[in-house]
């Protein structure tokens, strides 16, 4: 993991190599808090921990319309497909210089099927439980900017803030065998964008509120649940996860304090959303 590392060109690059489907696509993971803080007038005062991973979140078909598929798209740029050693054999893109990997992720529709689906000619995606919310739930950030001598103008497609928190929250379930890491990350990114604005704090469990009845039932029941267990009234080992992902100036115990303090005030607006 790179901390503080603010030079996009490995994101920069992969969205002009894929410009032909950035109207199908969605940029998820440790990219969408850096779009947001910078392209998208979303800023936060905390620290941005992410990596040199570019996620991206397609449909679970991908029509080409006449254009070359996304692996030949790749392939052409100099990206290497690499078949990861995980427990789920994942197909990634890797590029040495700048430093890249480049993960698909689609939709897990109904009954746990295929871990990996194939989306597109020579494109396999691992299909992950909830993606559609991402999808479904996303808005446009204009970049215009250059970097590394690469000028980029376009525009991508993320997740809605609420969308991003819902889908990250309804992830962290006890029971799901994450790595300490990663839910490290997730809680991280979802404190974030909460403690990012006060207009934020409140659209925020506005947002689910209105996602809770597009999908099912259970789902809100899910991400309230699953706070709770990391940040319950007292003790808990959210705070210390997020603090894991903290790097600026507070001490770490008035950090964990205010991480707890942030969930708390989230979890109870969301209690209240709930009781309507």
């Amino acid at each position: 993991m790179e901390r503080d590392r603010t030079d996009p060109l490995s994101l920069f690059r992969v969205l002009k190599v894929l410009s032909p489907y950035l109207d199908e696509i969605v940029v998820v993971g440790g990219w969408v808090p850096f779009l947001y803080d910078r392209y998208g007038q979303m800023p936060s005062p905390h620290p941005l921990p992410r990596t040199i991973d570019v996620d991206v979140v397609v449909p679970r078909h991908v029509e080409e319309h006449g254009r070359p598929t996304i692996d030949d798209l790749l392939s052409s740029a100099g990206y290497k497909a690499r078949v990861s050693a995980s427990e789920v054999p994942v197909v990634k893109y890797e590029l040495v210089s700048p430093v890249t990997e480049i993960e698909f992720l689609t939709p897990e529709i109904g009954r746990p099927g295929k871990a990996a689906l194939a989306v597109q000619p020579g494109l396999t995606a691992q299909a992950l439980r909830y993606l559609q919310i991402l999808l479904e739930k996303s808005r446009k950030i204009e970049i215009r900017d250059t970097t590394g001598g690469l000028d980029i103008d376009l525009a991508v497609k993320v997740p809605s803030p609420g969308a991003f928190v819902f889908q990250k929250g309804l992830t962290l379930s006890r029971s799901s065998h994450r790595s300490p890491d990663k839910i490290s990350k997730d809680l991280y990114y979802i404190f974030r964008f909460l403690d990012s604005s006060g207009e934020l704090r409140r659209s925020i469990p506005a947002e689910i509120s209105s996602l809770r009845s597009g999908y099912h039932p259970r789902w809100f029941h899910t991400f309230v649940t699953n706070l709770n267990d990391y940040f319950p009234e007292s003790d808990g080992d959210g705070p210390a996860l997020v603090a894991r992902q903290y790097s600026g100036q507070m001490s770490a115990e008035r950090f964990q304090n205010y991480a707890h303090h942030t969930f708390r005030n989230f979890i109870q607006a969301l209690q209240d959303i709930s009781a309507l």
